[in-house]
């Protein structure tokens, strides 16, 4: 049984769209729930750290308002706050600093920062703002900052610096689970798929490699031996189909065999008048020497001679006869070696009388040595009486009928070429058509061409008709040296 490509198969087509809304599936849920994730972790992050920051701010405010009245010294109480949030590991906190009103360092969880002045765009932003500022100086830096400030009185700026990156690692985590999961889903359809689709598609396979088993002309099994599933209404049918295409080969091959006798016998009604002619002339011979005879007063060698002549006479009649009963012989396709040159040579015999009747020219080109071809002679012999009569009857008033035969690669060509007054552009396309006529119902059935094309073609040949509709016709024979078996042996 021929090999299928998988992705052509039902299973793989529905494999294969499963697997990609398995994937759009996925892919919208992992880009909503990530999103939302990422959306929650990161309101956490900022909720934790606006807290952080203003709880702070209030503790550093009151230090800074009660070291400038002097209620505690000056000293490194801002400095603890900033180490003690440092310590803290709930949040990434990666910088903290304390800025004056200008942008100067006042504290900072590093103290070589001490001392600079910051005037970049973000704490510009910074020390302009009376309100907790949330700014993103990178991508995984989050920077949240509050006044340090009591009514209309600002000491400075409270700044913390928070690193996204965990929030980062758990975006890509979350993403990798969603791959996983993705594939996880695809690899268990798949399984799914192949484990349903094996109870529909194994009777299928069996179905299939049966009709593929099945030969020509072989009975179907019995439609009793299927299932009541749509695979057994399936195979029931294929075999309803088979009986019908047997029947109808049949009933076909019988209206063949009926047409091909019919239209024999037609041509065999056209041949009687040739038959009797070329009967009755030696018949009147052998007639005039028996009279003769009958005298009696002939000398020796008279009658040696009228015995030459009644022999002669009487082997012409039994040629006639016989070139006749093989014209009629049955019509049933059998293939034997046939010596085609000699086929057309007896076949132009067979019509002599029409031809000189006819004043009719015959110009052959057929090689001497032309090879055998696998044929059926009797039904070949019909096919050249059909087109030959077709053409004697297109030149009433006499012409040239020219017969050529080659051998061209593995086929054997023949032209039949008329000088009859030809066929009309618009009638050229129907001669093949069965009961297709010009000649009217008596001089025709319509039948002669289309059941040359039928043997032409079962012989695995073809034929053509060619005329431009005003002087001349041509048929094209192409027909194969071997028969297919031939082939294979001699390819073989």
């Amino acid at each position: 049984m021929r090999r299928i490509n998988p992705f052509r198969t039902l299973q793989g087509k529905f494999t294969f769209y499963l697997s990609i809304l398995i994937v759009v599936t996925m892919s919208v849920l992992a880009y909503w729930n990530i999103s939302r994730e990422k959306r929650l972790l990161q309101d956490a992050i900022v909720r934790e750290g606006k807290a952080l920051v203003e709880s702070l701010a209030i503790s550093c405010s009151n230090t800074m308002l009660y070291e400038e009245i002097g209620l505690i010294e000056e000293g490194g109480l801002l400095d603890n706050y900033i180490s003690d949030l440092m310590q803290r590991r709930d949040l990434n906190i990666i910088y903290v600093m304390i800025l004056d009103p200008k942008g100067k360092v006042i504290a900072h969880n590093s103290m070589v920062e001490v001392g600079n002045l910051y005037q970049d765009e973000i704490t510009k932003r910074v020390l302009a703002s009376w309100n907790t500022l949330l700014q993103h100086p990178t991508d995984n830096v989050l920077d949240i900052s509050t006044p340090l400030a009591i009514s209309t009185k600002r000491w400075g700026t409270f700044r913390i610096g928070i690193s996204l990156e965990s929030l980062r690692k758990e975006v890509s985590s979350l993403v990798l689970k969603y791959i996983l999961y993705t594939g996880f889903f695809i690899l268990l359809a798949t399984a799914i798929i192949a484990f349903l689709f094996g109870f529909i598609t194994k009777p299928l396979k069996l179905l299939t490699k049966e009709m593929d088993e099945t030969k020509p002309g072989e009975d179907p099994p019995s439609l009793s031996v299927t299932g009541q599933d749509e695979i057994g209404i399936l195979r029931r049918s294929y075999y309803r189909l088979l009986q019908r295409i047997r029947e109808d080969e049949e009933e076909r091959e019988r209206s063949q065999r009926s047409l091909l006798l019919t239209e024999k016998m037609v041509a065999i009604g056209k041949l009687t008048a040739g038959m009797a002619h070329e009967i009755n002339n030696p018949l009147g011979g052998l007639l005039n020497c028996i009279y003769h005879f009958k005298k009696g007063v002939q000398s020796i060698d008279k009658r040696l001679e009228y015995l030459d002549l009644m022999e002669d006479g009487i082997k012409r009649i039994q040629r006639v006869v016989t070139n006749l009963l093989e014209y009629a012989r049955n019509p049933n396709l059998e293939r034997s070696a046939t010596d085609f040159g000699s086929l057309i040579e007896k076949t132009l015999s067979l019509l002599d009388y029409q031809i000189r009747k006819g004043r009719i020219a015959i110009e052959k080109e057929i090689p001497e040595n032309l090879p055998s071809v696998e044929m059926d002679r009797d039904q070949m012999g019909q096919v050249l009486v059909n087109i030959f009569l077709n053409a004697l009857q297109a030149m009433q008033e006499g012409g040239t009928l020219k017969v050529k035969a080659e051998v061209v690669g593995e086929q054997i060509r023949m032209a039949i070429s008329d000088t009859g007054k030809g066929i009309p552009e618009d009638i050229l396309p129907k001669v093949f058509d069965p009961f297709f006529t010009t000649k009217g119902e008596e001089k025709g059935t319509g039948l002669g061409l289309w059941l040359s094309q039928g043997t032409v073609e079962r012989h695995g040949g073809t034929i053509q008709i060619n005329s431009d509709g005003k002087e001349g016709t041509t048929v094209n024979i192409n027909l194969p040296l071997y028969s297919k078996l031939e082939e294979e042996f001699h390819g073989g």
